[in-house]
């Protein structure tokens, strides 16, 4: 019996539970230990938590539709300020003694009892269906949440029960169970069916986020007693933002109306979510759950469907597996597979047939094999899902064949990967796929002269990877950096050709706009300031040449250009008249520089001859400025507005059909790869290379910076509406084919676009 407590922590059952005396004494603690750290880790986490649950309801009591689910959120609040701590205790209770007794089942042999209690075979009324349902939305989008954290958890629960293999059903360490006691916890405090649903969906959302975390302790801990300490440890992985809050529905319905506040509806108080990266494993195995069932509800209407994680012999004495294959199994038969042709006898439960590691279809042909449809179904549905990743691949138009080929023989370490690592799927940098969007990379606008020694390059790392890699994929990184390195040192030889003629070209668009860039910067001054003639003139007739010669050479975006346009507003303001010492020290300080600046830029622009007569006459206004004298001519300076930007290219008129090509041109930046086609039907795949700063010229040159091609921005947008060009893909090729599978499997993804 439990000990009354004042303190914040809920207080749980003893170890030493008559349901595990059968086991022995060591795997009875280890059970009792893991049941009495889930719960009251979950429990724990709610408790810390009351206060968002609180902002929550308050934010759904503004959204609410009606006055009776605005009263359920008040009256769950209500509760959670006064009972939030019996609800724990009897959420304890009811989940100890539903883990002892599934434990003694699983020990036995007895049935479990049932949570329905002895009339299960009546009819079941609309508030047990809506209970049902609930209780199987969470307890799927929580599994979908720690799959990996459970499947290695499946496996040490049933070593410590000595069994082959457990089910999520009767492992009462799942989250089905948790949310089972707790809704048995919240009936049996007398609460309104509805408000209940609330209370437990409000404790499903303010657990998420911790509970992957949770299972991955008891992971390490029982590792750490013996319990298989050789399987891999899965770490805690980030929630998306929607199923931290309790939004993703995994099974395609509309969200609850006791969904919690989604972006833009945070309630007063309440501390926005993190954006975290978006789970893509989990997505998918929901999309493709949703899909299969819609699939077995219009084939077989009326019948019960479940998740089938693919193509699967049919169950019968002939298929069924003596044992369950681990993913540790798995993954040592693909080792073999891996590094060439496995007779299938060396390996059993591949089947019959020899599996050719080089084949683009070795996927579907594990697949096909015993040995997959006897493994865990989350590892039945990674070689699914990796399965599509690499047809999307395959299909990508912009893979070239000799790199399809190559990329082909790394799908089983890919998949092995996958199985170990679902972070595979979400992380853009992971190491395995830098290597696969490297090696794709490297093979756009190869020709037949450098293709082979690209290909010798691109042929030594993979098969590196295939004769080297076993978990670790460090492997992946190491290789990555050769190819980065190789490409690095490829395109400082192409940059070495292409400089000569991009600098050639940036230079004559530069001659061709140079005097009416710089006169718009000498005018801006002569018609905005109040200046002596003597400097007026000097700016028009003899700075203007310095600016041209400074414009043609660096640019404006030079220090050099910069340091032009400074000194013409120095000498402007050196020739006003100074009031105070502390302008008369810094117009001293200035001249010597001043004097000797000028004079270098009309020595580079070839002008020096005009430094002796306008030297003479400058000294005198010095001299009046330093006197706060100013000359006759000179009256008070007006402010000095921003000089105007350049013009940019004129965009054709809204509404004119070209309009989106030429505005995808502006756009392009270097580095782009575009495809053109000749009138004869022969291709060409340039990469652009420099885009001109005022003209909206376009050179494009091949990986060797050879070949070059220039093209006006109007032209370019073009051959990209007849076709005859086409820009290829910016995102990696793993981003590409992971958001085709996206496509493929979310329903409604196409009709939506």
């Amino acid at each position: 019996m439990a000990e009354t407590t004042t303190s914040n922590v809920v207080p749980f059952a003893a170890r030493d539970h008559a349901a595990t005396t059968e086991l022995s004494g060591e795997s009875a603690s280890l059970l009792a230990m893991c049941r009495d750290r889930l719960v009251q880790g979950v429990s724990t986490v709610f408790l810390q938590r009351i206060g968002q649950a609180n902002d929550e309801f308050i934010g759904m009591a503004d959204r609410a539709i009606n006055l009776e689910q605005q009263q359920i959120c008040f009256a769950a609040m209500h509760f959670l300020a006064n009972r939030a701590q019996p609800l724990l205790q009897q959420f304890s209770s009811a989940y100890v003694a539903g883990f002892d007794a599934s434990v003694a089942a699983l020990t036995t042999g007895r049935p479990r009892p049932s949570l329905r209690g002895p009339d299960e075979l009546r009819l079941v009324d609309n508030d047990d269906f809506e209970q049902d349902l609930a209780i199987g939305k969470l307890s799927t989008r929580a599994a979908f949440n720690c799959s990996q954290q459970l499947v290695p958890l499946d496996r040490r629960f049933a070593a410590l029960l000595r069994l082959q293999r457990i089910s999520q059903d009767d492992n009462p360490l799942h989250p089905e169970h948790l949310f089972n006691a707790m809704l048995q916890a919240l009936t049996g405090m007398d609460l309104d069916r509805q408000l209940a649903l609330a209370l437990l969906q409000s404790f499903e959302r303010q657990t998420a986020a911790a509970l992957p975390g949770i299972y991955a302790d008891l992971n390490q801990s029982l590792a750490q007693s013996g319990i298989l300490p050789t399987i891999p440890l899965a770490a805690n992985q980030p929630l998306s933002t929607s199923q931290a809050s309790g939004n993703a529905d995994v099974s395609g319905a509309a969200p609850s109306q006791w969904a919690a506040p989604t972006s833009g509806q945070t309630p007063s108080g309440a501390a926005p979510a993190a954006v975290v990266n978006e789970d893509i494993f989990n997505r998918l195995l929901q999309a493709i759950q949703t899909s299969n069932a819609l699939q077995a509800a219009q084939a077989f209407p009326g019948a019960q469907t479940g998740w089938q994680p693919g193509a699967s012999l049919p169950p019968g004495p002939a298929t069924l597996p003596p044992a369950a294959v681990g993913v540790n199994q798995l993954v040592d038969a693909l080792n073999g597979l891996q590094r060439g042709q496995t007779d299938p006898r060396t390996l059993p439960g591949l089947g019959a047939v020899r599996i050719d590691p080089g084949q683009t279809n070795v996927l579907q042909q594990i697949r096909a094999t015993p040995m997959a449809n006897w493994s865990h179904p989350m590892d039945a549905m990674t070689i699914d899902i990796v399965s599509m990743l690499f047809d999307a691949i395959f299909n990508d138009p912009d893979l070239s064949a000799a790199m399809r080929a190559e990329i082909a023989k790394l799908q089983i370490p890919v998949l092995k990967v996958a199985l170990l690592d679902k972070g595979f799927f979400s992380d853009r940098k992971h190491p395995a796929r830098r290597l696969l969007d490297a090696i794709a990379n490297s093979g756009i606008g190869r020709n037949e002269n450098d293709e082979p020694r690209l290909l010798a390059k691109i042929h030594a790392i993979v098969e590196t990877v295939v004769d080297g890699f076993e978990s670790d994929t460090q492997i992946f990184a190491a290789q990555v950096d050769k190819i980065e390195e190789f490409l690095h040192d490829e395109e400082d030889r192409a940059r070495g050709k292409a400089t000569p003629m991009v600098d050639q070209l940036a230079v004559r668009e530069r001659q061709e706009v140079a005097a009416s860039r710089v006169g718009a910067e000498v005018d801006l001054r002569l018609n905005h300031r109040q200046m002596p003639p003597l400097i007026a003139h000097f700016l028009s007739q003899n700075w203007r040449p310095v600016l041209i010669e400074t414009f043609v050479r660096t640019g404006e975006t030079s220090t050099d250009w910069s340091e032009a346009i400074r000194l013409m507003d120095e000498l402007i303001w050196s020739v006003e008249p100074k009031n105070g010492a502390s302008e008369r020290n810094r117009l001293l300080a200035l001249l010597p520089d001043l004097l000797k600046r000028l004079r270098s830029g009309l020595e580079r622009a070839e002008c020096e001859g005009a430094w002796d007569d306008f030297f003479s006459e400058l000294i005198r206004l010095h001299m009046a400025a330093l006197h706060n004298d100013a000359p006759p001519e000179m009256t008070e300076a007006s402010p000095l507005p921003s000089p105007p930007p350049a013009p940019p290219p004129s965009p054709l008129p809204a509404g004119d059909p070209a309009d989106r090509h030429l505005r995808l041109v502006q756009a392009l930046e270097p580095g782009a790869w575009i495809e053109f086609q000749s009138f004869r039907g022969t291709r060409n795949t340039l990469r652009l290379s420099w885009v001109s700063e005022f003209k909206r010229v376009y050179l494009f040159t091949n990986r060797q910076g050879e070949n070059a091609m220039t093209l006006a921005a109007s032209s370019l947008a073009e051959h990209l509406r007849k076709g005859s060009a086409r820009l290829l893909s910016q995102n990696p090729l793993t981003e590409r084919a992971v958001a085709q599978m996206l496509e493929k499997v979310t329903p409604g993804a196409q009709d939506a676009d």
